[in-house]
């Protein structure tokens, strides 16, 4: 969200059209959120969408930008990013299988530098690429950046302790943690010299990304020892970002659900001094089967997976359908009535597919 003068609130988009060589670009104070119903709806309503949009002679770069869009009718690629694609995580995969129906021959990409890989598409270096850079500076973590969150639950306790230890020994350990860790959305996993796995959450609130932490994010994330049992079905719901140390190989792969539109990124390797960080494009997934576990560890159920897609599918969309692809050969289970048939099918067998 934008704030302008007099505090007026904006959600801020910007489209851009390449054909025959040439670029047009437009804008909308609350176009952002139009983004997913627009691109769902296919490249042949893309110009009477932007049409109800404000031209521009350049595009808009704003750091506070909200959303974006390329369409290069030349190449046939699609670029884009904003915030409420069917929520985040690991929705965002329904959204682009949906994407690829609509867009057939197409290259589809969602950025995840949104900043540098737009301006990079259209051949221009607007000077906030440089304020991203400078934006890029060390943050301090305490101590307890991993471990506050259960050291509270554990004060809250204090008082029943009994039950805390009813609770532990009946679900284990790593289930009462998860109660007290609700809410985190970052997964930082280091593989130590020796080949240890450390598993860490915490917030990513107030960091921009954890590589602003740099080196001393591996020492934090090994206090209190490995946590093997940390992984759990359903736990891919949650995280929004990932890091995956590498001590032995000095490596970090990193990878953001939700990544800011000038992601400090790029500017975080000074911070990282003898250290090679990249972009992990393989997501959540690529994060766990890096340490050699499987992604079925965490994967949210048929049920847990439906019931997301019924609850954000209808937000995202407003109500209003037409934009859904329908999507045939799933059962349609006694749930959702207020849905028409027809999408609720189409839900399920994103559910149903989403091994795929």
């Amino acid at each position: 969200m934008k704030r302008g003068k007099l505090e007026r609130m904006s959600s801020d988009g910007m489209y851009a059209i390449r054909r025959a060589g040439r670029d047009s670009f437009y804008a909308g104070r609350w176009s952002a959120p139009q983004i997913a119903y627009t691109l769902l709806r296919g490249p042949e309503h893309i110009d009477a969408y932007v049409g109800s949009l404000e031209p521009k002679r350049a595009p808009d770069m704003d750091i506070c930008l909200c959303g974006a869009v390329f369409v290069d009718f030349d190449r046939r690629a699609l670029l884009y990013w904003t915030y409420d694609l069917f929520g985040s995580g690991p929705l965002r995969q329904d959204f682009l299988r949906l994407l690829t129906t609509r867009w057939p021959q197409w290259r589809l990409r969602e950025a995840m530098l949104p900043l540098q890989e737009f301006a990079a598409a259209l051949g221009r270096t607007p000077p906030e690429l440089e304020q991203a850079r400078a934006d890029a500076t060390q943050v301090d973590a305490g101590d307890d950046v991993f471990t506050a969150s259960w050291l509270e639950h554990q004060a809250d306790f204090a008082c029943v302790a009994d039950d805390q230890a009813a609770w532990i020994a009946a679900e284990g350990v790593e289930a009462v943690r998860a109660f007290a860790e609700r809410g985190l959305d970052a997964w930082v996993t280091v593989r130590a010299a020796d080949g240890t796995l450390y598993d860490q959450r915490c917030s990513s609130r107030g960091f921009g990304s954890l590589l602003r932490v740099g080196p001393r994010l591996a020492a934090l994330a090994q206090i209190g020892g490995p946590r093997p049992e940390m992984l759990r079905p359903g736990l891919e719901r949650d995280v929004r970002e990932t890091l995956f140390v590498d001590e032995a190989r000095r490596s970090v792969h990193w990878w953001q659900a939700d990544p800011p539109w000038a992601h400090p990124g790029p500017g975080c390797a000074a911070l990282w001094p003898g250290w090679t960080l990249e972009l992990d494009e393989g997501g959540l997934r690529s994060h766990v089967e890096r340490s050699g576990r499987m992604f079925a560890a965490i994967r949210m159920t048929r049920e847990e997976r439906l019931a997301a897609l019924i609850d954000q599918v209808p937000r995202t969309l407003r109500g209003d359908f037409a934009a859904l692809p329908r999507l045939a050969g799933a059962s349609v289970p006694v749930a959702a009535p207020e849905l028409p048939a027809d999408v609720l099918r189409t839900l399920v067998a994103l559910a149903e597919r989403a091994d795929e």
